[in-house]
Order: structure tokens, then C-alpha cells, then sequence
């Protein structure tokens, strides 16, 4: 399937949901008013329960304590924040089924992706938030070309496994799973930091803004593959791309070779999200 054909398909790319659309509404004013944002969001509840499992995640947490409504994590957070979470909260739930996907292991991988993404996001002076929602939402354009073309050769190791899955993809389409997911980020209103480092996440060096979010993108993928691979040893240290890490002055690089970069996700905790 051609690109613009695959972007042309609505039934492929959801929309997003008119409940999402109002409360991003009124996120969006100038002044946000939380009286109006609280009871928007804990009035849909499957939203609202996405919201907070990703507010209690290593993200969001804060000194261990859980938050246990939208309203206490309006306040904690501000409405940036919250703003981002309802985003991603609601991309879990725009994909509940995909032909051939194991969800659970998706979205064990995409969390995995964006713990390490906004575990190094200060260090570079970036926002944790907007690091930690790239990363959640990188492979998501992989999810809608299974939708489209379950059966494509390019598509059928899993995701996060295949290392060679984006050349694989380019020589097989002309486009890959990064192409798909910043359109998918553009129509659900992501801001452009997010649309371009999704583009650009396989190829940093290619963006035409601050390459320093696709390059962490990069770098948090790279990081989680390696797990999801059990590499080690000298393997490690040669398929570490160094050049990507210095570029964006990250001095701490060598953390992301270490097993305890994170607290790895387990698959309830991924499944409580999908």
C-alpha cells in the first residue's frame, strides 16, 4: 500500500474521539480552567483509568506516593501535564486489537522506551513528560500498518525484536513505521516536538529542527532492544552508538548499557494499559 493511500484510509488511522477532542478543547484555551478539565476527564472512566495508571508510573510518581484522582493530578502536575497524559491515554485505548500483535508485549516494549526517554531527558534539558510521551507512542505506526497489511513480509517479525525493521520496511515500501506514526501524531493534535522526533527516530541526524528528542528516542530504543536482545559483553559496547550520544552532550551515555537502567516493565503493568 502507498503511503498516501495508507493516510487516506480513515478506518486505519482512528480518529480522535470526540471525548478526547473536548477536553483537549478546553486544555488548549489560553487559560485552562481545572474545574472544567477535572470533571471532563473523570467522567470518562476508561480514560480516566488510563490517565492515572500512567500517572502512577515511574514518570509520574512522585516519592512513591500514588495519586488517586484526576483532580490530584491536576494539581500535582499542572495542565501541561495532564494535557500529555490524556493524549497518551487515549492512544492505549485506540488500539485494543491488532491482527498478529501481541498488545501486551507492544506496549511492555513502548513503556520500557519511554521510562528510558524521560530518564534521560533532564540531563539534556528536556521536558520528562514530552520524552516519556514520544516514547510511548514511537511504534505506534507499526500498529496501523499491521492494520492495514497484516500478511507484508516487512511486518511479520515482532517489533520489538526485529533490529533490521525499518531498512526491511523502506526497501520494502518506501516508508516506514515512523512516517505512519508522525502522521498519526500530527491528527491527534501532538505537539510538533513529538510529531518530529517520532519522524525522526531512526535517523536523527535527519530532522530538520532540534534533533535533540529523535536522538533520545533513538538512544531509548537502542537501550530497550539491547534488553528485549539479551546483548552483553563486548557486543554491547560495539552496537552502542556512541556518535548519536555525543552529539546531544549526553556524558552519562554508558548508564544505558547497564541492566538497571530502569525498573523494566512487567506484562500487568502493560496489560493494565492496553
Amino acid at each position: 500500500m502507498k503511503f498516501q493511500d495508507l493516510l487516506a484510509t480513515d478506518a486505519l488511522i482512528p480518529s480522535l474521539p470526540e471525548a478526547v477532542s473536548r477536553i483537549l478543547g478546553e486544555l488548549q484555551k489560553d487559560e485552562p480552567d481545572p474545574r472544567r478539565i477535572v470533571p471532563l476527564v473523570a467522567g470518562e472512566v476508561g480514560l480516566a483509568v488510563r490517565v492515572l495508571r500512567l500517572v502512577n508510573s515511574a514518570r509520574y510518581s512522585a516519592g512513591g506516593e500514588r495519586i488517586g484522582s484526576i483532580e490530584t493530578a491536576t494539581a500535582m502536575l499542572g495542565v501541561s501535564a495532564v494535557r500529555q497524559l490524556v493524549q497518551a491515554a487515549a492512544v492505549g485505548g485506540a488500539f485494543r486489537q491488532v491482527p498478529g500483535v501481541d498488545m501486551v508485549d507492544f506496549w511492555r516494549y513502548s513503556l520500557d522506551v519511554a521510562k528510558i526517554a524521560q530518564s534521560l531527558a533532564e540531563e539534556v534539558r528536556l521536558d520528562k513528560g514530552t520524552a516519556f510521551t514520544a516514547g510511548l507512542l514511537h511504534g505506534v505506526g507499526d500498529l496501523i500498518m499491521n492494520m492495514a497489511m497484516p500478511d507484508r513480509p516487512s511486518l511479520q517479525p515482532a517489533f520489538t525484536t526485529d533490529d533490521g525493521r525499518h531498512a526491511a520496511q523502506m526497501a520494502d515500501l518506501g516508508y516506514a513505521w515512523p512516517d505512519v506514526g508522525a502522521a498519526f501524531a500530527a491528527r491527534w493534535r501532538f505537539p510538533a516536538a513529538i510529531v518530529e522526533a517520532v519522524r525522526h527516530q531512526c535517523n536523527p541526524q535527519d530532522g530538520e529542527s532540534d534533533k535533540t528528542l529523535s536522538s533520545l528516542l533513538y538512544l531509548a530504543r537502542w537501550s530497550a532492544r539491547a534488553h528485549e536482545l539479551d546483548i552483553e559483553g563486548t557486543a554491547l559496547f560495539e552496537s552502542f552508538p556512541q556518535g548519536v550520544a555525543d552529539a546531544i552532550g549526553l556524558q552519562d551515555a554508558a548508564r544505558l548499557r547497564d541492566e538497571d537502567v530502569i525498573a523494566w516493565t512487567q506484562a500487568d503493568e502493560a496489560r493494565d494499559f492496553s
